[in-house]
């Protein structure tokens, strides 16, 4: 059945239930580890309070005066834990009922089978294994795509996929327009708030923006040192890249001696392939690779620092040799940005691993599926757009090849292939062929994988459906009315006769 059902929206949001899951799991073990922490505080506290019967009494009172406010703090701290597990089950069950509501938008297919039904077929005389539960008859049936309530349920589904990608792909420090909008949104509709797990997407981007913008290695090594335990057990590699990160930061900043100091306690153990388990021995390569090229890394720098000291003197021949050989090139490309690209994808990586979702945008998927439905082999066929061009790298400013690459974004000529539209003195408003899907679209497979025996068909109102160019080209006999009916933006059926607009033909791709 190609018709969306419950079932259909079941399986493709499950992923929604899997952070508030993790994070309940989480909390609970926090919890845990609170509870036991506790215990063994308060019973060495009572313990010393025992033992010592030599104590004065107010000194007795004053340590149970002590115990007394611990354990008040541990009770504020539960009673904080407790809050933030209901909030994940609130979520879920938030979850649950929006996906429940589907059950009231179903084409209602059995309601007049029910209402003639013979007496015959009563409950008694009916086989108990042909009965299908009502639930599962409810999920089965195809959605009402007319339904106003559904497709205002379609609309705040998108409106979420929107907040979900703006959270996650700022790029600002000082505001998250994601977060702005669910604010906004949650004004007049307060449950969006529990259908998005905003709070988690909005740590992973300030994570995530801290290394790739700031440079920072605050936050990701608190995030590192708050999930130790799941990064340990997923043979994670993050540690690694975050020590080597901060030794090329020391490097950089020429501070030699502390790197040397950081790299013998925090990155010579990666060296040595006894520290790793077997299934992290191709992390194991990779490490060791890098650490190869820590030494020359220390050589390149003062070698640099002789060559920049030596601006306006001659350098040393062996010196020159050096600077201009290839391998030094690839010292100074270890300072570059691509260091914190790899952890910034490492941590990427872990992430997604940690509350199992999918490292693509969820949007993103669903353009894509909706993409590859609509995508024909006609699509990109025009040699007149620009927009599928490479530019070719110029002196212009970047500031002047933005304002290009915009210009070509919003002029509408230069959407898809346009052969047939001019013809019709229309646009081609194909999402495949728009310059604003077409990176998306590009290496998707096409829906049509079956050549139609007509040539670029045309479907009249009447459904009738003929080659584009039969219509503009009838036989000889009606050539004169042709080119009557072409003037008044009209064409004609070839066998009913029966006369059209120009506008009112579709353009179909039969499969």
């Amino acid at each position: 059945m190609s018709e969306p059902t419950v079932n259909f929206h079941i399986q493709t949001r499950l992923t929604e239930f899997k952070i508030p899951t993790e994070l309940i799991k989480k909390n609970f073990k926090a919890v845990q580890k609170q509870i036991e922490k506790q215990k063994k505080s308060i019973g060495e506290d009572v313990a010393k309070v025992k033992k010592n019967n030599k104590l004065p009494t107010a000194m007795k009172i004053e340590m149970i005066n002590k115990l007394i406010k611990s354990f008040e703090i541990f009770q504020k701290r539960l009673r904080t834990s407790i809050n933030r597990d209901e909030v994940f089950r609130s979520r879920i069950i938030a979850r649950l009922e929006n996906l429940s509501e589907l059950a009231n938008y179903t084409v209602k297919t059995n309601v007049v089978l029910e209402s003639n039904a013979s007496p015959i077929d009563s409950d008694d005389n009916r086989d108990e294994s042909s009965v299908t539960p009502k639930s599962m008859e409810d999920e089965d049936r195809p959605l009402d795509l007319h339904n106003v309530n559904l497709i205002n349920w379609y609309r705040d589904q998108t409106n979420l996929l929107i907040i979900d990608y703006l959270i996650k792909s700022n790029t600002r420090s000082d505001q998250n327009i994601g977060l702005q909008l669910l604010k906004s949104i949650s004004q007049t509709n307060p449950k969006f708030t529990k259908l998005i797990d905003y709070d988690l997407y909005d740590n992973f981007n300030k994570v995530f923006v801290s290394i790739i913008e700031n440079h920072d290695l605050s936050l990701v090594i608190a995030w590192f040192n708050e999930n130790r335990s799941f990064l340990k057990k997923a043979n994670s590699n993050l540690e690694f890249e975050i020590n080597y990160c901060k030794f090329l930061s020391l490097i950089e900043e020429g501070d030699v001696n502390e790197a040397i100091k950081f790299s013998q306690v925090n990155l010579s153990p990666y060296g040595n392939k006894g520290n790793y388990q077997s299934q992290e021995f191709m992390n194991h390569e990779s490490n060791l690779n890098k650490l190869k090229e820590i030494g020359g890394l220390l050589v390149y720098m003062a070698i640099n620092e002789k060559a920049n000291a030596q601006i306006d003197k001659s350098i040393p021949f062996s010196s020159s040799l050096v600077i201009n050989s290839p391998r030094f090139k690839e010292y100074k490309k270890l300072l570059s940005n691509e260091r914190w690209d790899s952890l910034s994808q490492c941590f990427i990586e872990n992430f997604t691993k940690l509350y199992g979702i999918s490292r693509n945008y969820p949007l993103f998927i669903y353009l894509s599926a909706g993409l590859s439905s609509l995508k024909t082999k006609s699509c990109y066929c025009n040699t007149e757009n620009t927009i599928f061009k490479q530019y070719e790298e110029s002196s212009e400013s970047n500031k002047n090849i933005y304002k290009k690459d915009l210009a070509v974004l919003t002029d509408k000529k230069y959407r898809g292939p346009n052969k047939y539209y001019k013809l019709l003195n229309k646009i081609n408003h194909c999402p495949v062929c728009s310059p604003e899907l077409y990176k998306l679209s590009k290496n998707l497979p096409y829906a049509q994988l079956i050549t139609s025996i007509f040539n670029n068909p045309f479907k009249l109102p009447n459904g009738n459906i003929y080659p584009f160019d039969k219509l503009l080209n009838p036989s000889e006999k009606y050539l004169s009315e042709k080119n009557t009916l072409l003037r008044m933006g009209k064409i004609k059926d070839p066998l009913t006769r029966e006369i059209f607009l120009i506008d009112d033909c579709v353009r179909v791709y039969p499969a």
